[in-house]
């Protein structure tokens, strides 16, 4: 007798295979009649039937619904279409393959199992050691949606910042740590980008809704401050110290000039004036802005009202206890178990293994179990049990498919329904090719290239089109240095720009790993001057060499770790009004309580420099109300000093 999850495994199969065979909508009726494994009586087979209908579409499996024609009064009917169902061939070759694969183990999309993609491209490749992450992609809710609406051509109406939109989405681009939708505004009657974390309610329309518009070229990599609609060309001098750092973070083509003292002098045109003085007072009191009059007055009067609103850092008087944890506490390690699968993720391989065994002939169990991650003890007795059993009505020895298992060895025949493996899903597709679209860039590895243009092809996108990745901003120079440091193990001689402190720095470091993390890249390395592993942001790395020695690699895993803050960091704990509680989405907030529109939270402090520019930038609606092994008026002080900058 099957056990209750074989049975429900085995009905989903049968209503799979029914839905799939079928040319016209079955209704309810019929499929509560001829489908196996319903119980009897209407209602249990209307509780039964709904759960099931929920459990397809969560799988990604296309169920489609409409009124069953010749019915009065109507009657909804259920099919699932082949041409939504079935994955066409991509004909991967081995090294494409494999390729894909380790784009999607070493480029990580959060939130989404690009591993089960492969299922339907024939499996894992076999062999290979866990490759290691090299970078994290933030995931977006609105990512699946506006990857099918671009797929589609369909265009997407939304609010963002509150106002409505309809847009023909054309490219999803990931850039500054940052997903952006661009495409044709019909409300502006512009091309126009969008951060998705703005976008809310997006409604996608029709298929076949627009044609495509060329996109501008590289409008994403402008500064953001040359993105607006205000037309300035701003002068800033920066100190020799910060001059290749600040001269690394504006535009290549960007006018300079370089002093005899080493400092610079910056000629950046300004779209934006909120977001260039966002970047001048990033430097705090080693830049000044020297005109034009009307920005350096919008600057001064920011720096004027910091100054003014001087607070004393006190111990808050906030108790632990009265604050709510921003993220429930890690779980408690349980004893470890044999894994055993759902059903519907043993449902989710078997559809896609079927195809794969009948039309090569016949897979050994250890290939079948390597390939689609099938726990040996559960795969025989599901191909035996549960397979053997599913079919099409009438259910007769002719209409069952046939499942023959002999020293190993399995063969599967007349499963014609469900001959094709099934399609991705939009969070699977989306993910697998950001992860190759990503990689790629890097690499520029052929077999990577023909596989995602392959894959791309059978998905129906264009890859160049659709999607552009870039994983994070540093010098190539930089980058390309470090990473041969990491492969020959030699260490490099750094010149580090310390955001956090505000200082520069020349030190040796021992480099064990480079990964890139939203939108910036990073080595993780022993440094001889502080005697501790650290990890530094490459972006800030302004000169790197390497030097004829080598180092001897920790043994295991190198964590991809950003920052990791000491139990003893200094801390701060802000009082946030609205304007300023984006800085919840954006830094790891310890504790968070809220007294109706205000946030307090409490924020670990890596640098006073670090500190200093937060509360520069959220100037009034932001208070510092208490803080650990912090100076007194942080913000103030910053303030202050830049004000002497500036003569006043």
């Amino acid at each position: 007798m099957s056990t209750p999850a074989c049975a429900k495994l085995e009905r989903l199969l049968n209503l799979t295979a029914a839905l799939l065979a079928t040319e016209r909508l079955l209704p309810a009726s019929e499929i509560a009649s001829k489908v196996a494994g319903y119980a009897d009586g209407k209602a249990a087979f209307r509780r039964t039937f709904e759960r099931d209908k929920k459990e397809l579409r969560e799988m990604g499996i296309p169920l489609t619904t409409g009124t069953v024609p010749g019915t009065d009064p109507p009657v909804e009917g259920y099919r699932i279409h082949p041409r939504d169902y079935y994955l066409d061939d991509p004909d991967l070759a081995p090294d494409e393959r494999a390729a894909l694969h380790l784009a999607a183990r070493t480029v990580r999309l959060e939130g989404a199992s690009v591993e089960t993609a492969f299922w339907a491209l024939g499996g894992r490749p076999p062999g290979g050691d866990p490759a290691q992450e090299l970078a994290v992609i933030p995931f977006s809710e609105h990512l699946a949606t506006l990857y099918r609406a671009i797929s589609d051509r369909c265009v997407v109406s939304f609010r963002h910042r509150g106002e409505p939109r309809s847009v023909e989405p054309v490219r999803l681009h990931f850039a500054r740590g940052h997903w952006y939708l661009g495409g044709h505004d019909r409300v502006r009657a512009a091309w126009r980008h969008f951060r998705l974390d703005r976008i809310a309610e997006p409604v996608v329309g029709d298929a076949g809704g627009f044609v495509p518009r060329q996109a501008p070229a590289a409008s994403l990599e402008r500064p953001p401050w040359e993105m607006g609609a205000e037309s300035w060309t701003a002068q800033i001098h920066v100190d020799a110290d910060v001059a290749d750092w600040a001269l690394g973070q504006v535009s290549q083509d960007t006018r300079h000039e370089r002093r005899l003292d080493g400092s610079l002098l910056l000629h950046l045109p300004v779209a934006n004036a909120d977001a260039l003085v966002d970047f001048v007072l990033g430097l705090l009191d080693r830049a000044e802005l020297v005109g034009p009059s009307e920005l350096r007055a919008k600057l001064l009067e920011r720096v004027r009202a910091c100054a003014g609103s001087a607070q004393p850092v006190t111990t808050s008087a906030v108790t632990a206890t009265a604050l709510e944890p921003h993220a429930p506490p890690p779980a408690t390690s349980a004893p470890s178990r044999p894994r055993r699968l759902t059903s519907t993720e043993r449902m989710h391989r078997l559809l896609q293994l079927i195809p794969w065994v009948a039309d090569r002939g016949g897979a050994t169990l250890a290939e079948i179990t390597e390939r689609f991650d099938y726990p040996p003890d559960g795969l025989l007795d599901d191909l035996q049990q549960v397979v053997f059993m599913v079919g099409v009505p009438p259910y007769t020895p002719d209409a069952l498919i046939e499942v023959e298992v002999a020293d190993g060895f399995v063969q599967i025949n007349f499963a014609d329904y469900f001959g094709k493996p099934l399609r991705l899903t939009p969070p699977q597709a989306v993910a697998l090719l950001a992860a190759a679209t990503g990689l790629f860039r890097l690499t520029g590895d052929s077999a990577l290239e023909r596989g995602l243009a392959k894959l791309a092809r059978t998905l129906g996108v264009n890859p160049v089109e659709t999607l552009e990745i870039r994983l994070g901003d540093a010098t190539s120079e930089a980058l390309g240095t470090l990473q041969q440091g990491c492969r020959d193990l030699r260490p490099a001689a750094i010149r580090y720009y310390s955001y956090d402190r505000d200082a520069v720095t020349d030190r040796v470091i021992e480099p064990y790993r480079t990964f890139a993390h939203e939108g910036a890249w990073y080595v993780r390395a022993f440094c001889r001057r502080s005697g501790q592993e650290r990890t530094f942001r490459l972006d800030r790395v302004t000169a790197a060499e390497l030097l004829d020695e080598s180092f001897v690699a920790p043994p295991g895993p190198i964590a991809a770790t950003v920052w990791d803050p000491p139990p003893d960091s200094p801390w701060v704990e802000l009082a946030l009004e609205g304007p300023a509680q984006w800085v919840l989405d954006y830094y790891p907030a310890s504790r968070v309580v809220w007294e109706g529109p205000i946030c307090r939270a409490r924020l670990p402090v890596g640098g006073i420099a670090w500190l200093e520019r937060l509360l520069l930038r959220l100037g009034s609606a932001a208070q510092v109300i208490g803080g650990g092994s912090l100076p007194p008026e942080p913000g103030a002080a910053a303030a202050r000093r830049i004000l002497a900058r500036y003569g006043e």
